[in-house]
């Protein structure tokens, strides 16, 4: 069935049309929460969002209930919020970080009380707009009564005990000391292994050797990536958590701190999915979060880019729900978002603890741009986490597009002081870049493959000078 085919047949009775009307609603936020929008994706039956059992603990230190029983109630409770999605609803609350706790339990386990709290994230649909976008975002404490019967467990009441908004007032100004040096950073892939390869390959030697390059270039930071994959993946995400704490451990040597970027090559925001995304954090951050290297947490590079595939109000509303999801589980990281450009860079700048986006447009703007930027953010810190330039042209010299690269990245350096840290795009040339990355073009990948401070053969581009430059100007002391 088509829109078009819906639209032709003008003598349905007003019943029909008011039931297309539900539907219609129904398969928009279904898109919405599933799959990115496209021309076809609107017509659905009915909402079925998912709910991941693996996203429930239970907390305390004894259990009357069996571990089979608990896990039923927890089965239990999270279809309560399964059995609320309607098509007339304009409304629709995710859980993350469900905590499940035993209140009280009789003898003979015929009627348990439950406890359960979690972060509920509640969106709103804007169907004039085409877009669901983020209401609020409380701490909710729920109660569940069950009884046991001969068919098994029932669940008879329920109550909320409290919803609280959370204030995040308390982080104004939290990071002024840690800002307060002046970041000379650059996005590090290594030559021989970039993208996924960084970690499936990780060649350490190479590391350590260009970690110390970047520190005797005076710089004091990198920008990494982790692939989202690599770290879920079962099967390798301890072995991800090892290298990444041995990159940090590298970098603490060089005295250089590290922006970490997370959920890369992973342009999905299924909403359904918000409650494993937290739990992705976790698993990343919970054994490396008070490691003195971390510079800070960018939850996702460029994802305004994706607004026209899944609406502007779910990707900003996903990064909003992690942002928080970090900030109330590990304090003491300050987050942000990699957006593409500076016109973006106001996107979250509430949510946010620094603003930081990319600059890769006209020179001759780049001042005023970053100064706009600043003047609406307030007292945040704002970093400019990408620039600079690729020497691969058909159409010029090698040596000539070198002294072009130099020479932008001088003035776009020049016209940065007011920032509280820029990272160049990159210390490298690398041997070769994925199709997944650019796409299968071979000038998009030889583009991409040439913005190194460094040529293939290691040696320094005057690129690399200026940069130097730039640190020594600042009069950088070495971080401790």
């Amino acid at each position: 069935m088509t829109f078009k085919s819906l639209h032709k047949t003008k003598r349905l009775p007003f019943a029909i049309g008011t039931l297309l009307s539900g539907v219609v609603f129904a398969g928009f936020v279904s898109s919405m929460i599933e799959t990115p929008i496209g021309s076809n994706a609107y017509l659905h039956e009915h909402l079925v969002p998912s709910v991941s059992l693996a996203d429930q603990t239970w907390v305390g230190e004894t259990f009357v209930l069996p571990v089979q029983d608990r896990v039923k109630l927890a089965a239990m409770v999270m279809d309560v919020d399964q059995s609320q999605w309607t098509p007339t609803r304009r409304t629709a609350a995710f859980r993350v970080g469900r905590d499940f706790s035993e209140l009280h339990a009789n003898k003979d386990l015929r009627v348990v009380n439950v406890k359960e709290t979690s972060l509920r994230a509640t969106f709103n649909a804007d169907l004039e707009e085409g877009d669901l976008t983020l209401g609020d975002i409380v701490n909710e404490t729920r109660l569940f009564r069950f009884y046991q019967t001969q068919n098994g467990w029932t669940q008879k009441t329920s109550e909320v005990l409290a919803a609280t908004s959370i204030d995040f007032k308390d982080r104004d100004g939290k990071f002024a000391a840690k800002f307060a040096a002046d970041f000379v950073g650059i996005n590090y892939y290594p030559a021989s292994a970039s993208w996924k390869e960084f970690w499936t390959d990780f060649p350490v030697d190479e590391i350590r050797s260009d970690l110390e390059t970047i520190r005797k270039m005076k710089a004091n930071a990198v920008r990494i990536f982790l692939n989202h994959d690599y770290f879920e993946n079962a099967d390798t995400q301890e072995d991800a958590q090892t290298k990444l704490r041995v990159f940090l451990d590298l970098c603490a040597a060089q005295n250089i701190q590290v922006l970490v970027t997370l959920f890369d090559l992973r342009p999905d925001y299924t909403l359904s999915n918000l409650s494993a995304d937290a739990a992705h954090i976790d698993k990343v951050l919970s054994a490396v979060s008070a490691h003195s290297a971390i510079l800070g947490i960018d939850i996702k590079n460029q994802a305004d880019l994706d607004f026209p595939a899944w609406g502007q109000g779910v990707v900003e509303g996903w990064a909003s729900v992690m942002a928080r999801h970090i900030q109330i589980h590990y304090p003491e990281l300050p987050v942000t978002v990699g957006w593409s450009n500076p016109d973006a860079a106001l996107g979250l700048k509430d949510v946010v603890d620094f603003v930081t986006y990319h600059e890769y447009g006209d020179v001759k703007g780049f001042a005023a741009r970053l100064e706009g930027v600043k003047t609406r953010v307030g007292d945040k810190p704002v970093m400019i986490t990408e620039l600079g330039s690729t020497i691969w042209t058909p159409f010029r010299s090698t040596r000539a597009a070198e002294a072009k690269q130099a020479s932008r990245l001088e003035s776009q350096l020049r016209q940065s002081i007011a920032a509280d840290g820029v990272f160049v795009w990159t210390l490298n040339d690398f041997d070769h870049v994925g199709s997944d990355v650019v796409g299968r073009r071979p000038w998009r990948k030889a583009q991409q493959r040439h913005f190194g401070l460094l040529r293939a053969d290691g040696s320094s581009r005057p690129s690399h000078t200026v940069l130097q430059a730039h640190a020594e100007n600042l009069a950088l002391q070495p971080l401790n």
